[in-house]
């Protein structure tokens, strides 16, 4: 009789991006409903060549940043953050557990039951996570130990709910450039205001003492609380001299529809000014 031994699961965490690997898509990666919408769909799409078991599951959880301006998530918060904005329990979701054939799309129906809610936007997120039905590596003989793998993947994609009157801002607390050796890492320590999170864009602009820019950079992001940004920029792309860096806030995004997003009423940025020798 062949023997088993203990299946290998890996974890594949994609925070609201597709999985090449186990080529099982989520769409959409953002899904806001609000008071006069409270329906919305989930498309999972199969794209493997096996069959896939798919479970489904609403945890609540936040982004924030280390002291190297890092992403981590949140997701055991001892805070009372959870029943202030957490969507999690006021989510039904229909089919939870499903099999999909290669090639195969399943529709999951998501209902924002009524709650008590005061304004602000709320969330949560959508771990879809995919099994291959079958994996075994190799085949063995009457009598063999075999191992077989099985790969877990996981997919986290995000559910807003709106309610009542939104607003959102960047308090930024300060900006500063750290010089090193062979780059200068500019840093913007912000927390987020209002009721809902920003969702938006942060441009860096290096400009030269003559006014001319010489480096630009910009990333979307998604700010929850507190935050840390850390542009890091090559010295190979500065001559020695004096230059001016200005971080600047914005509330649009090409991935999200302006129609998603809260806006804040106008950019907010700040300016420093630094040397390179």
């Amino acid at each position: 009789m062949t023997k088993r031994i203990s299946s290998l699961f890996i974890f594949l965490f994609l925070f609201g991006l597709k999985s090449l690997i186990a080529q099982v898509t989520i769409a959409p990666t953002m899904l806001f409903l609000n008071e006069q919408n409270r329906f919305g769909t989930v498309v999972v799409m199969n794209g493997s060549d096996e069959v896939q078991e798919i479970s489904i599951e609403f945890p609540f959880g936040y982004p924030v940043t280390n002291d190297e301006g890092k992403l981590q998530m949140v997701y055991n918060d001892s805070s009372d953050i959870a029943q202030k904005r957490g969507l999690h329990n006021a989510i039904k979701g229909f089919p939870k557990n499903f099999s999909l054939q290669p090639g195969q799309r399943q529709v999951v129906r998501l209902t924002v039951r009524p709650q008590n809610f005061t304004d602000g936007m709320y969330w949560s997120r959508i771990r879809t996570t995919s099994v291959p039905q079958t994996a075994a590596v190799g085949e063995a003989e009457e009598g063999e130990i075999t191992t077989e793998i099985t790969y877990k993947f996981e997919q986290v994609t995000t559910l807003f709910y709106k309610h009542g009157n939104l607003n959102t801002g960047i308090d930024i607390k300060e900006v500063h450039a750290n010089n090193h050796e062979e780059n200068i890492d500019v840093v913007a320590n912000v927390s987020r205001t209002g009721n809902a999170p920003f969702l938006g864009s942060i441009y860096l602009t290096v400009s030269d003492q003559e006014g001319n820019t010489v480096v630009e950079k910009k990333i979307s992001t998604s700010i929850y609380f507190d935050y840390k940004q850390v542009f890091t920029v090559s010295k190979e792309e500065l001559k020695p001299g004096n230059y001016e860096a200005q971080v600047r806030f914005v509330s649009r995004r090409n991935d999200v529809s302006p129609e998603d997003i809260v806006a804040m009423d106008k950019p907010v940025n700040q300016s420093i000014n630094f040397s390179v020798e």
